[in-house]
């Protein structure tokens, strides 16, 4: 079996090595590790910062990791002061390098012992570039300082610009990686039982399927790879389990098995959970041939997704049959869903086909297909989403079907969705939300812009049939679209075209979605219907102020345990 980029610099050569790893946090920290950064800041600098893998060997030659930063001041000129610190995420311990003592030491000093002009950042590190190499064989600040542990952990480095006095935070960015024990290679089915541990990285050398009622646990921090050549792919089969519980601090990742820098959407096939929820043409087939999925119970547990990010995954079999980033198929509403990212899919990035699935604090970033979709009667909730398609190679934000072959078929699709935000990248010609074949929906304080298109596009009889009945959408910004609101009368209140002042949205860096100061998102929000409140059980939809699906004052993109780079 081969890994071709995990350990190499090109695609297709390398053999994947074992090395050395960490056991695994007695305890886990409480979601959320990062303090905000200082809010309503309109030219925040934007800090991507890397790895050149996500795991590395003490047995051989990879040992430590290089450190890359891309930064883009973005006209930011205050006195700052930059921080550059190595944390144990298991341990929360930090240590903090100096340029001076070429060191990280356990006193709390930024890099350089005075403020600076971020802008001058790259020449300060003698650089004089804004993508260069911190530490590695052609680093600015040399090898990786010997004080920095080579021991089995969880690791990170973090990178702060802070104003002049050194207490308010600017902008951050963060680099997760991990020091692993063995590499394990999975294939085939998995009908008992069975956990995978985070000091232990996880190689799918193909199809692998949990099924015969087992449970899959995966160990909040754990790195899975997809296979490349032999189209590794994920599925939990109907009546198995998934359970994928991670945080903030240590999310699980399953991403593509090349090194960063040479990933690309497809390199795997993606996350399949299926389930015996109702759908309207179920039991069916799912995506890739991955089995039968859909039944009668809509409150149907498939296990958990938390802090879980999928990336350049998506194999597209043929133009009918394509695997997506996450695809749910017939999950029920006792499934937990939340903070799930999917980047660079070369597919839709998540779908529903069917169920009652719910899902909270979803990102997709740069699907080459639509970024959320739904058909087959999905009748579940969201909140808190962001869609950003920062790219011209993407289609919709949104396509929402219920069915192509009976538009009415029950169930219906028809989700109730509040606080959403999407991007789109202008030159491509989609609308933001394609609403179609007969599908319904609920749509409250959403943030559409840049859309080359309608905001949103009401396609077919059926579907403008339910416009103010089943179809409602209001109090939302529908900003910077070509064509406007929409192709029909929404019958919507509350509908404005203001500039919902998303500093930088569009970021091919750091994105920053939280509304600034003045922007209409921040105070506009509607409340949750008290019908909604209720059928949640009080537990589902979080009472807002703000529109779109980022706060305005605590951005939950921004925490750390998300991904923002090409490749």
């Amino acid at each position: 079996m081969t890994l071709h980029r995990l350990f190499s610099s090109t695609r297709g050569s390398a053999s994947f090595r074992a090395g050395l790893l960490l056991t695994a946090a007695s305890a886990l920290p409480a979601a959320g590790f990062f303090p905000p950064v200082e809010p309503g800041i309109p030219n925040r600098p934007a800090i991507l910062l890397e790895t050149n893998f996500y795991v590395f060997t003490s047995a051989l030659e990879l040992t430590e990791p290089d450190l890359d930063l891309t930064l883009d001041a973005r006209g930011y000129t205050s006195p700052s002061r930059v921080y550059l610190y190595w944390e144990n995420r298991a341990t929360e311990a930090k240590t903090y390098y100096s340029q001076a003592a070429n060191a990280f030491g356990s006193a709390e000093t930024d890099v350089f012992g005075r403020a600076v002009n971020v802008s001058n950042l790259g020449s300060l590190l003698g650089a004089g570039s804004n993508t260069f190499q911190l530490f590695g064989s052609d680093g600015a600040l040399g090898s990786l300082p010997s004080s920095v542990p080579r021991a089995t952990g969880l690791y990170q480095f973090v990178l702060e610009i802070r104003d002049e006095a050194g207490e308010k935070v600017i902008a951050r960015g963060n680099a997760m990686y991990s020091h692993v024990d063995t590499v394990v290679h999975k294939v085939g089915n998995i009908t008992s039982n069975e956990t995978w541990t985070n000091n232990n990285t996880y190689y799918l050398n193909g199809p692998t399927f949990i099924g015969g009622g087992a449970t899959l646990t995966i160990q909040a921090g754990t790195v899975v790879y997809g296979g490349n050549v032999n189209q590794g792919v994920l599925v939990v089969k109907p009546g198995a389990k998934i359970m994928a519980a991670g945080t903030a601090r240590l999310p699980i990742v399953l991403t593509s098995e090349f090194d960063v820098g040479e990933r690309e959407p497809g390199d795997w096939g993606g996350l399949v959970i299926s389930g015996n929820a109702p759908c309207n043409t179920c039991p069916r087939e799912g995506e890739g041939d991955s089995g039968l999925f859909g039944g009668n119970n809509p409150t149907d547990s498939s296990g958990r997704l938390s802090y879980v990010r999928v990336e350049f995954a998506g194999i597209r079999f043929t133009d009918q049959n394509e695997l997506n980033g996450i695809a749910l198929q017939g999950v029920g509403s006792d499934t937990q869903i939340d903070h799930v990212q999917v980047h660079h899919n070369a597919d839709d990035g998540i779908e529903f086909f069917g169920g009652t699935a719910d899902a909270k604090y979803v990102l997709i970033t740069d699907s080459q297909d639509d970024s959320i979709d739904w058909t087959y009667g999905w009748q579940g909730r969201m909140q808190h989403a962001v869609v950003l398609q920062r790219f011209d190679d993407h289609d919709k934000g949104i396509e929402a079907d219920n069915n192509s072959r009976n538009n009415n078929l029950e169930p219906r699709s028809n989700p109730t969705i509040f606080n959403l935000t999407i991007s789109m990248w202008r030159d491509s010609g989609d609308p933001g939300i394609l609403l179609r074949r007969g599908t319904a929906i609920t749509l409250r304080n959403a943030i559409v812009m840049n859309a080359k298109d309608y905001a949103v596009d009401v396609d077919g009889d059926v579907s403008e049939g339910l416009v103010g009945n089943l179809l409602t959408i209001d109090n939302s910004i529908f900003f910077n679209n070509r064509d406007g609101f929409s192709n029909v009368d929404l019958m919507a209140s509350n509908i404005t075209a203001s500039d919902p002042l998303l500093p930088n949205s569009r970021s091919r860096i750091q994105p920053d979605l939280a509304p600034l100061s003045g922007s209409p998102a921040r105070s506009g929000g509607a409340p949750i219907p008290a019908a909604f409140a209720a059928a949640s059980g009080g537990g589902f939809f979080d009472p807002v102020t703000y529109i779109g699906g980022v706060s305005p004052d605590d951005p939950w993109t921004d925490d750390g345990w998300t991904t923002f780079s090409d490749n």
